[in-house]
């Protein structure tokens, strides 16, 4: 799957953020609360918004939300972010919100808003975006000057190996301010279990982890992906390899690994039974 350019767009349309919202994040049943949704939304707008400008940002506004369709626990949820108006100190984002549904091949749009955000220096004060690269068909209303050499660097575009894209907060360090590698190895599980369900159009749950390796820390603010793959499978099991990357918040246009892992799976029934992978080998 690609990410394609819209033509309300200004720079191009990027899959930013994919989360998975567990029970923790619900108001009612298995329905996400809108809250955790925006509070997502305002996270990939804001990545974006961070990697064109290349300083800080503040959230200023939200122009616009509506609500389509709802999230549930254990949906594949995609923030895709484009950037609609640029000012001389600020941006208008687009952010798109889908979901792939437990067993579905297409995603559904269940959101959309336009979040607006002003570049700011140290002190906080509004700062004029140099970061601009000449582009063709610019709304007529927006003042665009060209400075290709200073253009930060593009987002990564969709991978079809891409699982889940995360941005750590500061709840989630440990006492010298690297991440836990606690969270780094729970949204490695959680990456590789929604691959297994996927392969096997089942539940599927953990067995075992074959092996583990620490490269690289991850620091508050970094784009954090996880990829997967696919290893080999059984009659019950399903073997995935993730591989997490990370592009750290300050000065870096490319991704560098941080860790990887090999998880083992079992795919189970409703009642929680080992059954038949459907797509085994």
């Amino acid at each position: 799957m690609r990410a394609e350019k819209n033509s309300e767009s200004v720079l191009g349309r990027y899959l930013t953020l994919r989360s998975i919202p567990m029970p923790s994040d619900t108001i009612t049943e298995d329905y996400i609360n809108a809250g955790w949704l925006l509070s997502e939304m305002d996270k990939a707008g804001g990545r974006h918004a961070y990697r064109y400008v290349g300083d800080k940002v503040v959230t200023v506004g939200l122009d616009s939300m509506s609500f389509k369709r709802p999230v549930h626990i254990g949906d594949l949820v995609s923030f895709y972010t484009e950037i609609v108006r640029l000012g001389r100190t600020s941006l208008v984002i687009k952010v798109e919100s889908t979901a792939l549904r437990r067993g579905a091949v297409k995603e559904e749009k269940v959101t959309e808003g336009y979040f607006a955000f002003v570049a700011i220096d140290q002190n906080r004060r509004p700062v004029e975006i140099s970061n601009r690269s000449a582009q063709e068909g610019l709304p007529p209303n927006i003042k665009y000057e060209a400075a290709a050499a200073n253009a930060a660097p593009p987002i990564e575009r969709i991978a079809e190996n891409l699982r889940i894209r995360m941005i750590p907060m500061p709840r989630d360090t440990n006492h010298i301010g690297y991440v836990f590698g606690g969270w780094i190895l729970s949204h490695m599980d959680l990456a590789g279990a929604k691959t297994a369900e996927a392969y096997a159009d089942r539940y599927a749950v953990t067995v075992g982890i074959e092996s583990m390796n620490f490269h690289k820390p991850v620091l508050v603010g970094d784009e954090v992906s996880f990829y997967t793959r696919v290893l080999r499978t059984g009659k019950t099991s399903i073997t995935v390899k993730v591989e997490t990357w990370a592009r750290h918040r300050q000065g870096q246009s490319s991704e560098e690994k941080v860790t990887e892992g090999i998880f083992s799976y079992v795919s189970v029934d409703v009642d929680k039974r080992p059954v038949p992978v459907r797509h085994g080998a």
